[in-house]
This record gives C-alpha cells, structure tokens and sequence, in this order.
C-alpha cells in the first residue's frame, strides 16, 4: 500500500524490523539460522493506507503512524525513509508509484481504481542482488471519502514475494538479525535497552528496538521511530524449532488496534 504500507514489503527499516527474532545462547538458540517466510500459512491482511487529496495533484499518504505528502508530476522526491517517492498519474484512475534508494528502483507500483470502492495494486520488488519479486494487493475503501480520498484496508494479497531472515549470536546472550533482501543490520541484548540498525540506510538512525525474553522459545520486542511505538512484537519458535511466528500489533491512521501473523520455515 502506498509510501509505508505497501513498502512494508521493502522498506529497509520497517520490514527489517517486522522481521527480526530472538536470544539465548549460540548453538542453544531455537531461534538462531535462517528462516524463509511461508506467506500462504501468513496473515498480512488489514493492513490500513489513508489517502487525503491536498488539491494541485498533491496526496498525504499515511500507514503505520508515519506520513508523507507527495506531488503526482513524476518527479523523485525525498521522504522521511532515506528513500524518493515518485508518482506519476495515468489518466483520472491510476497510478505509477516508483520508490528508489540511492537513485536505484527497490520497488513499482500500479494503483488502480475501481469504481467499486476499490482499489488494485501490482507491484514489484528489487532487491541489492538484482533479482526481483512480484506481488499483488487489493484495498477496500473503509468509512466515507470520494476517488483517491479516504481511509483504504487491504482485503487480499499474494504474489511471489517471499522474505528470508539469517539470526546469528550476539555477545553472550544477544541476536544479530540480517536479510539478503536489506542491507541494514541489528544487533541487540534482550535487556530492555534501546538498539539501532547499522547500514547504509541513513533512516535506520531513527529506529530503535527493545526487547525482553519471555521463555526459551518466545520473547516480546518493541519497535520505535523517532521517540513513538510504532509495534509490539512477539516472537515465538515451534516446539520442534522448525517454525518461528512473529505476531506484530500495532494502531492504524483509524485508531482501531491491527494484528499481523507472520510464518516462517527454517531451512
């Protein structure tokens, strides 16, 4: 969905974070190996996006508590995310968003919509290796608003995207969390402290995680941006230690509470 929503899926920072796990100590550690995300066991939807039509083809688009406005000429234009945002209109009822990091695409974007109060979105991912995922969502309108305008609720996805996430030992009691899909690195104690993302992604500066272990194969996590909660986590691995749950709560633009299940395989 739009400038963060629909990024959630590549966001450096955000769906690194959504993607993190774990503590315990090295070959012990339930939650340490790479893991490969199983969507079709997931459940990402609900996911909300407000959009809000400025006039003179300029839109705000806000998703998970964090905004960017946004002029439709087509141009690259800088946002919150260390990322450019470019929209480009296609006739009264669609869509050309292209977000690029360092002047490379890392994702595109058709919006179109309906005149059923819909609205469809294909898109697709590049990732640092070059290769590419493909991916499709469908947004219902939520509550009142006209065209563009209005606060819009992800009712279906699918596609070919598929995240992988690599948990190594940290210290003596930590996680480093890494993924081929992001360049951005966290390492952390589950101490209740605050730890950032360390990479090329200037935005990492801005987010921070705490965590604090629950049990052996469970701990509960916090992620925050500039000083707010943007979600709580928990993370759970499997009595077996072949599959690990990532259960992210957090407060949509409506107000209304939104839980995100994620499955992962180990490999």
């Amino acid at each position: 969905m739009e400038v963060q929503a629909v990024r959630k899926r590549t966001l450096p920072t955000l769906t690194l974070l959504c993607l993190m796990t774990g503590t315990l100590l090295a070959a012990d550690d339930p939650f340490v190996g790479k893991w490969k995300l199983n969507l079709a066991k997931s459940n990402v939807d609900g996911e909300q996006l407000k959009i809000e039509d400025l006039g003179g083809n300029s839109y705000k688009l806000t998703s998970h508590n964090a905004s960017s406005t946004i002029r439709a000429d087509g141009t690259d234009q800088p946002d919150q995310f260390g990322t450019t945002t470019a929209i480009a209109l296609i006739g009264s009822n669609a869509w050309r968003m292209v977000v690029k990091k360092d002047s490379k695409v890392a994702q595109s974007m058709t919006f179109t919509l309906s005149p059923h109060g819909t609205i469809q979105i294909k898109g697709t991912n590049s990732r640092p290796d070059g290769s590419t995922s493909d991916w499709d969502a469908e947004l219902r309108r939520v509550g009142s608003g006209s065209g563009w305008a209005g606060t819009w609720e992800e009712v279906k996805g699918k596609g070919t995207f598929s995240h992988e996430l690599d948990i190594e030992a940290y210290e003596s009691e930590g996680l480093t969390f890494k993924s081929p899909d992001y360049p951005d690195v966290v390492s952390m104690m589950f101490d209740g402290k605050d730890y950032g993302a360390v990479g090329p992604d200037t935005s990492s500066n801005e987010a921070l995680f705490s965590g604090k272990r629950v049990d052996e194969h469970s701990f509960k996590l916090t992620y925050k941006r500039n000083g707010q909660v943007m979600q709580n986590r928990t993370y759970q691995v499997s009595p077996d230690g072949k599959t690990l749950t990532i259960t992210t709560i957090e407060t949509q633009e409506s107000g209304q509470t939104h839980e995100e299940v994620r499955i992962y395989d180990k490999l």
